[in-house]
C-alpha cells in the first residue's frame, strides 16, 4: 500500500509538472507574440516618423516657393510698371523726333527755296539780239547729255558750265552757271540761271553780267 502511495504521489507530481511546463510555453508564446506585435509597432511608429519628417520637408519648400513665387511676382509687377514708364518715355521721344524732323524739313526747304535760281519758261526766252546791253556769248548749237555738266572756256579766265535735264513733256532745262578761275585755281561763281526750250531751239538767258546764247539738242 505504501508503494501505491508513492507511486501515486510521482504520478500527481509528473502531473504538476507537465501543467507548469505547458503554463510556462503559453506564457512564452504569448509574450513572443506580444514582442513581435510591439515590434511591428515600433516599426510603424518609425515610418510614420519618417513620413512627418518627409512632410515637414516638403511643407517647408512650399512655404520658400510660395515666397519665391511671391518675390517673383512683386518683381515682375516692378517690371512691368519700368516698362509702362519706358513706353510712355519712348513715345514722348518719338513725337519730338517727328517734330525736330519737320522743322528741319521745314528749314530745308527754306534754304532750298532761297537758294534756287531763277528758271525762265520757254515762253519767255530771250532772242540774243533782243538784248544788246549785255555782253552776249553764243554757244550756238550744242549737243549734250541728259543730266551731264559739260564746261565750255568763254575766254579771260571765264567758263560757262552748261547741264542739260530732260523734261517728260519733251522740253528740257538747261542750267547754266558762270565763272571765274582765280589765280590758287579756285573758280569763284558768277550767276546761274536756268532755262526750259524745246530741243534744237535757239534761245538766251542773263547769267550775272553775260548774255548766254545756246541752242541744245540732247544725245
Amino acid at each position: 500500500m505504501s508503494t501505491k502511495l508513492k507511486v501515486a504521489a510521482l504520478f500527481v507530481l509528473l502531473l504538476a509538472v507537465a501543467a507548469l511546463l505547458s503554463l510556462q510555453q503559453q506564457q512564452i508564446r504569448r509574450l513572443g507574440a506580444e514582442n513581435a506585435d510591439l515590434r511591428t509597432q515600433l516599426g510603424q511608429m518609425a515610418s510614420l516618423q519618417d513620413t512627418n519628417e518627409h512632410l515637414a520637408g516638403e511643407l517647408k519648400a512650399a512655404v520658400n516657393s510660395s515666397q519665391a513665387n511671391q518675390n517673383e511676382l512683386l518683381r515682375l509687377r516692378g517690371q512691368g510698371s519700368r516698362l509702362r514708364q519706358l513706353e510712355q518715355e519712348n513715345t514722348q521721344l518719338k513725337a519730338q523726333r517727328q517734330q525736330l524732323e519737320r522743322q528741319m524739313q521745314q528749314a530745308q526747304l527754306a534754304v532750298v527755296s532761297s537758294e534756287q535760281p531763277q528758271v525762265t519758261p520757254a515762253a519767255d526766252v530771250k532772242v540774243t539780239s533782243g538784248n544788246p546791253n549785255l555782253n552776249t556769248t553764243d554757244l550756238g548749237m550744242l549737243e549734250l547729255s541728259d543730266g551731264t555738266a559739260t564746261r565750255f572756256d568763254l575766254g579771260g579766265g571765264t567758263n560757262c558750265v552748261v547741264t542739260p535735264t530732260a523734261l517728260s513733256d519733251g522740253n528740257a532745262t538747261m542750267e547754266i552757271k558762270v565763272g571765274v578761275t582765280n589765280a590758287d585755281g579756285t573758280v569763284s561763281e558768277l550767276g546761274v540761271s536756268q532755262i526750259t526750250a524745246r530741243p534744237g531751239q535757239r534761245c538766251s538767258i542773263s547769267v550775272g553780267d553775260r548774255m548766254i546764247a545756246l541752242a541744245v539738242k540732247l544725245k
